[in-house]
């Protein structure tokens, strides 16, 4: 049976299961190259702006599996606040029977994450905590979900608890909170009318440099308190919001500015940042527990937006009391394609089967002659040659840089060893070079290892695994200074940990690295420039590759260099390790 599931909020996205398998799940983003993929048709008062479907996303995975539209058994959608999502695919999508498209019942937004969270995961049993920032509006209450708790066993979902705030957003949840103050020290990707987007910031928030600039910052004991944590609510005023900015930047902001370049050096920045990200913790445990209390189960699933603050899930691992944490590596709005399937197949067709999602590589795998066209396409710029994962190995070790492109695409922000910047961790230049001279971002922005999973706990305080990237545990002191380039100005790492059945390839990789270097951890980035989404297909690996200052494109079985090429001055491998 296969349920094809279409996600219409941002980040636009498609999933297809079979027989309650993920076939493929894919990003519109990935694929039409614009950055959260909104697919707005105009612009203006949200509630009047008019969608169109993520047809690339959908087209990609019908080809991908070799079926028709019309193969299709179920096709489920959703989007937030008034959803309409049926409406827009009767409307556009070309299947010839209608009867088989479906939405969620409203409030939708929470049931879809949680259907992705639960069933994705290994578990029979578990809560559910879904946080983000908008979900959907509750009828006939003028009120919108903001977290919500869900008692998940077998193959069905109860709410155990919910919250909500109003529709005028005088009161906010957790996730427009960070948003806030996010917009606030001006961490926003433009896009559209210049008060499009949460507080009309212009844009998206990027809450992930604030929690990266966090740790840079220190505690404002005179800074008071903004969320109120009680009985498994989190209440913050958006009044009190604006005061308490208004009143901090007066007192200890001068000199800030969020619209010059660097704004975030400065002091007030970092403090703003840590105050921010410390409440949130606290608030995320607040949840946890009060998750624990009213389901009474020893598993938790977390997703929702705020499930990519990887520094409040770790916080949840190592001091809440669950046994086990399941993290969905979509956790925002892209995994709403994913629960949107999982609806279709397990509410509304009755199915059974259960299959977890061990890897976040959802996306299609590319032949040797797609590859081959991606490279003869460039002409001259590159040169090519047939090459092993040994000899990719030994270029980590001599400090160069590496593009990793291997498999199919993972689905949601992280890259995880599918389309990946790869570095050596040992070498202490490597961070800044990355981002100032290949990346072209913020300096303190962190960057993850990649470990073998056997090897976890000899180099992170850690139990148990992190395939996702979604823990941020402590790097092992005494391990510090031997992968500087991994580990953050507070101690810690985003860590992912590799297993040989998941990934065999990349598990070849950072053994053969150890074998040469005696650490088995590699660097391990996004493949993408500043403001563009993750590379997809070959032939925007090539074109990213010609666009940076990477020295090397390892894609299938072939190594890319640029013809011509000198390292730059400041490149790593010119100031070999003692």
């Amino acid at each position: 049976m296969y349920v094809l599931g279409i996600n219409l909020s941002h980040d636009r996205a498609a999933c297809l299961l079979k027989d309650g398998r993920v076939v493929v799940a894919v990003e519109e983003e990935r694929l039409d190259r614009l950055k959260h993929s909104e697919g707005f048709i105009i612009h203006g008062h949200f509630e009047k702006l008019s969608k169109v479907l993520p047809m690339k996303a959908v087209t990609y995975c019908l080809d991908t599996a070799g079926i028709g539209i019309d193969d299709v058994d179920l096709v489920v959608g959703n989007r937030p606040l008034g959803d309409g999502a049926v409406e827009r695919i009767l409307r556009e999508l070309p299947i010839r029977d209608k009867n088989k498209i479906h939405s969620l019942p409203m409030p939708s937004h929470h049931l879809a994450h949680a259907y992705a969270g639960y069933l994705a995961s290994p578990f029979d049993e578990a809560a559910v905590l879904v946080v983000d920032g908008v979900g959907s509006k509750v009828p006939g209450t003028g009120r919108v979900e903001k977290h919500t708790i869900f008692d998940a066993e077998g193959t069905s979902l109860r709410r155990a608890h919910s919250e909500t705030y109003p529709e005028d957003w005088s009161e906010v949840g957790l996730g427009l909170f960070y948003s806030f103050f996010s917009a606030k020290l001006g961490f926003v990707t433009r896009w559209g009318h210049p008060t499009f987007g949460d507080f009309g910031c212009g844009g998206y928030t990027e809450a992930g440099k604030t929690m990266g600039l966090a740790p840079y910052g220190r505690p404002r004991p005179q800074w008071d308190r903004l969320l109120t944590l009680k009985d498994g609510n989190v209440e913050a005023r958006t009044e009190d919001l604006e005061k308490a900015w208004a009143s901090w930047l007066a007192s200890d902001g001068e000199g800030f500015d969020a619209t010059k370049k660097d704004s975030w050096q400065h002091q007030f920045a970092k403090d703003v940042a840590f105050k921010i990200q410390d409440e949130t913790e606290e608030a995320m445990l607040h949840l946890a527990h009060h998750a624990y209390e009213v389901t009474g189960r020893s598993k938790l699933c977390i997703t929702g937006g705020v499930a990519l603050n990887s520094v409040a899930n770790q916080r949840i691992v190592a001091e809440g009391p669950f046994e086990e944490v399941y993290i969905l590596p979509p956790a925002g709005d892209a995994g709403i394609a994913i629960g949107a399937a999982y609806y279709g197949y397990y509410a509304i067709a009755g199915g059974t089967e259960r299959h977890a999602l061990r890897s976040g590589a959802t996306g299609r795998s590319y032949s040797e002659h797609e590859i081959a066209q991606a490279v003869q396409a460039v002409g001259g710029k590159v040169e090519s040659r047939k090459a092993t994962v040994a000899e990719v190995a030994e270029l980590l070790a001599e400090h160069r840089l590496v593009g990793w492109v291997q498999g199919g695409s993972e689905i949601g922000p992280r890259a995880l060893g599918h389309r990946s910047m790869l570095a050596d961790p040992r070498h202490p230049q490597v961070r800044d070079y990355l981002n100032e001279v290949v990346k072209h971002r913020e300096v303190f922005r962190p960057f993850a290892p990649s470990v073998l999973l056997d090897e976890a706990d000899e180099w992170f305080d850690m139990r148990g695994d992190s395939p996702f990237m979604l823990l941020v545990p402590d790097v092992l002191e005494h391990r510090r200074s031997e992968v500087p380039a991994i580990t953050h100005v507070d101690g810690t790492a985003r860590v992912q940990t590799v297993e040989k059945d998941v990934n065999p390839r990349y598990h070849e990789l950072i053994s053969r690295f150890a074998e040469l270097t005696g650490v088995p951890v590699v660097l391990n980035t996004s493949y993408n420039d500043a403001g563009e989404p993750i590379v997809e297909t070959p032939q925007d690996a090539v074109r990213t590759f010609l666009n940076t200052e990477l020295d090397h494109l390892y894609i299938g079985d072939l190594l890319l260099t640029k013809t011509g090429r000198e390292l730059p001055d400041r490149h790593p491998a010119r100031q070999p390790l003692a």
